[in-house]
């Protein structure tokens, strides 16, 4: 139910930063714009109501937590195939309902344009951690690297399983598993995010499969040559994931002068370094099933994703919340000024309490 509280001081003190370049969109309004890509582009927001006094309008915020709006672009909700795919796709993302996972809260369309509304994670996502780490010359602790991957794999455990609510099984295969899309809060949680935005590649049968795009550097080899995808291919790029944070180097990446196609030519190819090359105290048997993970032919790979976690899970040390602690704590010292803000948010009720 909505709240009449007004607007905290710390939000009203961004609306006036912004200043017109606050838009109404809806039931929500953008605070600002973070991204834009070629078919849509991605607003932090906060809904809101307008209530009427004295025959005026104004804006009253209520207390729920602050949100991520993916709208898509006009050009794209141009296209009715399109648009309804995006209706079917968005209800399916709803569906998605784990700890592990960025949540799908709400979508729909406002004066013909499609939106969808995530939950706001309030952190950064692994690629930039690991950036910082670089940047720092820090290494990630492999306790913690093992921790962040079993948490995506329960996400994709779950994806991997979907029932709908008919009874009917379908697999959601991400398709773009990559640090970018593997999401750090500051409370130490661990979410795969960007699943907003699904392709149904076929409904026929007792089962379906549904893919979303990849980026370059953590595709599968059957991505690459444009085979028909399951989830081994999830499990492909994740173990790229596992095997950079380990390492602390990129695995597939060009070369200066190289093109993406030499990058997908060494993906094809299937030649992945042992992981021991780059650490040496490495433990054999984690080595191996890294390099299980990331097998050319996926016949070789683990099968699904409670397999590669129990494969990876006794190399494992740390409790989910060990994990957590270790993970917040990491992110409050290399991200200072984010997590001022972040403790300033949680004061205000901006944030959801966990």
């Amino acid at each position: 139910m909505l709240q009449d509280d007004p607007i905290p001081l710390s939000e009203i003190g961004r609306i006036a930063r912004l200043g017109p370049k606050v838009e109404v969109f809806g039931d929500y309004y953008l605070l600002e714009r973070v991204g834009i890509g070629g078919m849509a582009e991605v607003h932090r927001a906060r809904r809101f109501r307008l209530p009427t006094v004295d025959g005026k309008s104004f804006l009253k915020a209520n207390h729920e937590p602050l949100v991520v709006l993916k709208r898509l672009l006009p050009e794209a909700a141009a296209n009715p195939d399109f648009a309804d795919n995006f209706v079917i796709e968005t209800d399916i993302a709803r569906l998605l309902d784990h700890p592990h996972i960025v949540q799908t809260l709400d979508s729909g369309e406002v004066d013909g344009a499609f939106f969808l509304v995530m939950e706001y994670v309030s952190g950064v996502n692994l690629n930039t951690l690991l950036g910082r780490l670089a940047a720092r010359r820090q290494e990630m602790p492999q306790a913690l690297a093992m921790h962040l991957v079993c948490c995506v794999l329960d996400g994709l455990i779950h994806a991997h399983n979907m029932q709908l609510p008919s009874g009917r099984k379908i697999s959601v295969i991400h398709r773009d598993v990559s640090p970018h899309n593997v999401f750090l809060d500051f409370n130490g949680r661990v979410k795969l995010g960007d699943f907003g935005v699904v392709h149904i590649d076929e409904m026929a049968g007792d089962s379906a499969g549904v893919i979303v795009t990849g980026k370059l550097g953590y595709l599968s080899p059957e991505q690459v040559v444009g085979e028909s995808l399951d989830e081994r291919t999830d499990l492909f790029s994740l173990s790229t994931i596992l095997w950079e944070c380990v390492t602390g180097r990129r695995l597939f990446y060009a070369n200066p002068g190289e093109q993406d196609m030499d990058v997908m030519k060494r993906i094809r190819r299937g030649s992945i370094p042992d992981p021991r090359q780059f650490v040496e105290s490495l433990n054999e048997g984690l080595a191996e099933a890294i390099l299980t993970g990331l097998r050319q032919d996926r016949e070789e790979r683990f099968h699904d994703a409670k397999t590669m976690q129990n494969a990876l899970k006794p190399f494992s040390p740390w409790s989910v919340d060990q994990g957590s602690k270790a993970l917040a704590k990491l992110m409050a010292e290399l991200f200072e000024a984010e997590h001022a803000l972040f403790v300033q948010d949680q004061q205000h009720g901006l944030l959801p309490k966990v």
